[in-house]
């Protein structure tokens, strides 16, 4: 589910995935999940990462 620009996630039935960044030395994505078990919790989460990215004015090139 895309959530915001540059905030998408995911369930694989075990685990909500999203990603939290980008590693520029390995040129790749950085993610992070939680339990889906635990949804409140996972979307607590991703609530605030969601807060992180609308305090920041999105940047040409990022994803």
């Amino acid at each position: 589910m895309s959530v915001w620009v540059g905030l998408a996630v995911w369930c694989d039935g075990d685990r909500f995935w999203w990603r939290t960044g980008w590693d520029p030395e390995r040129k790749r994505a950085i993610y992070t999940w939680h339990p889906a078990i635990e949804p409140e919790r996972a979307a607590r989460r991703i609530a605030f990462r969601y807060a992180d990215l609308g305090a920041d004015p999105p940047l040409e090139g990022r994803s």
